[in-house]
């Protein structure tokens, strides 16, 4: 059995490299000649002369000939080369690698098959056939991945779960970039103003996929947009509850100069997102800027979280440097310069003396603002040791005197 297998497969490859000297010649009725084109420069072509495998010579018309197809050097020199091949292991290994660097793909997996017949434990053509030895056996690296739940993707073998949570996000992917196209095609309307303005706008406010909220946070950043647009795209971002939404009021909450954008982010924040917002929030007291140091504050005021107490505490006086240098007119003068001050400071570096960098502690009146807002009736001013004596004192329970009168 195994001897007319290897006549069948030989035979087969042999007829596929007979063509390697010429071509094959597809005719409209359905048949084929192969052979030598002898006529390979005519033009315009009139007529196919070709001599057949026999010896023969056959003249077709232009119009007897659906297609032509050539046959590669490579396939002619497998085709002179196959005879001589030794039927060893050795022989078949040398012409395997041969076929390999001329890209015979078919014709190599046929000598690595050979080989297998003569020496099974042939290491290099098993792994050439794509086999693993596993656990003492050879099996195939497919069919082993395949049932311990890979699946091949993208050229690589991946964990079946990975490749559908891929799939999905591809799928989120071209949602986002689709309701983008749309978003922007209704801002252009509005923007245009047509008569289709509310079309557009009413448009906007019916959207409830999250898969728009990165285009709508796109609006709801531009400072440029107007302020009604981007209040109604605020409102629609709300509704939808994305992390995308979140991540836009608080930068808008904190950074944005319309306050109307600032309180209508903040809103939203307190319906959901708040515990995010804060913890960014609590991190800007920190800050070097004295400014940004007071809208933080301002933000967590309005975010009522009890939790930013201790962090506000800590915040009601800060330790900031600015850069200085002395008045030409007066030594004993010092003008600010290149620091944020109490009011957000100034740019300015007047001429006069060597700058100096000075360090100041600056009361924060947007932090006592909201600390007093989230606990009412309670206020130390900026004494911290004060508040944070009350902070620890405030949920200690009581000491009963158990002592009796008798």
């Amino acid at each position: 059995m195994r001897f007319v297998w290897k006549c069948v497969l030989c035979l087969f490859l042999l007829a596929v490299v007979r063509t390697a000297q010429g071509a094959v010649f597809l005719l409209v009725t359905g048949g084929q000649i192969e052979g030598q084109l002898l006529n390979p420069d005519e033009k315009p072509r009139q007529a196919y002369v070709v001599r057949t495998e026999t010896g023969g010579t056959v003249k077709l018309a232009s119009a007897q000939v659906a297609r032509v197809l050539t046959v590669s050097e490579d396939l002619a020199w497998y085709r002179e080369s196959l005879p001589q091949v030794p039927p060893t292991v050795e022989g078949h290994w040398a012409m395997a690698e041969e076929c390999r660097q001329r890209g015979l793909k078919q014709q190599r997996e046929f000598h690595l098959q050979e080989i297998l017949q003569r020496d099974s434990e042939h290491a290099e053509a098993r792994y050439a056939l794509g086999y693993s030895k596993v656990d003492g056996a050879w099996v195939k690296t497919d069919e082993w991945m395949l049932s311990r739940g890979y699946v091949r993707h993208r050229g690589a073998w991946r964990i079946a779960q990975d490749v559908a949570l891929e799939q999905i996000a591809q799928r989120n992917e071209k949602q986002v970039k689709d309701w983008r196209q749309k978003v922007n095609t209704w801002r252009t309307a509005i923007h245009k103003r047509r008569g289709k303005e509310q079309e557009a706008t009413d448009a906007i406010r019916a959207i409830d996929d999250p898969a728009a909220a990165p285009a709508l946070a796109e609006i709801v950043g531009d400072t440029a947009e107007q302020r009604d647009l981007r209040l109604l795209c605020i409102e629609v971002l709300g509704k939808l509850h994305s992390p995308a939404g979140v991540t836009a009021f608080i930068q808008r909450a904190l950074d944005d100069a319309d306050p109307h954008i600032r309180e209508a982010c903040l809103d939203q924040l307190a319906r959901y997102g708040t515990p995010q917002a804060v913890r960014i929030c609590e991190r800007l007291l920190a800050s070097k800027d004295n400014q940004k140091v007071n809208q933080a504050a301002f933000c967590l005021g309005a975010l009522q979280d009890p939790t930013a107490t201790l962090p506000l505490i800590n915040a009601l006086v800060t330790e900031h440097k600015f850069i200085v240098q002395s008045s030409g007119g007066n030594p004993g003068q010092m003008n600010l310069g290149f620091g944020s001050g109490p009011s957000g400071g100034g740019n300015s570096f007047s001429a006069g003396g060597r700058p100096q960098v000075i360090t100041k502690n600056l009361r924060n009146e947007n932090v006592l603002n909201a600390l007093v807002a989230l606990h009412p009736g309670i206020n130390f001013g900026y004494d911290i040791e004060a508040w944070k004596r009350w902070y620890v004192d405030r949920d200690r329970p009581a000491v009963l005197d158990l002592r009796r009168d008798f």
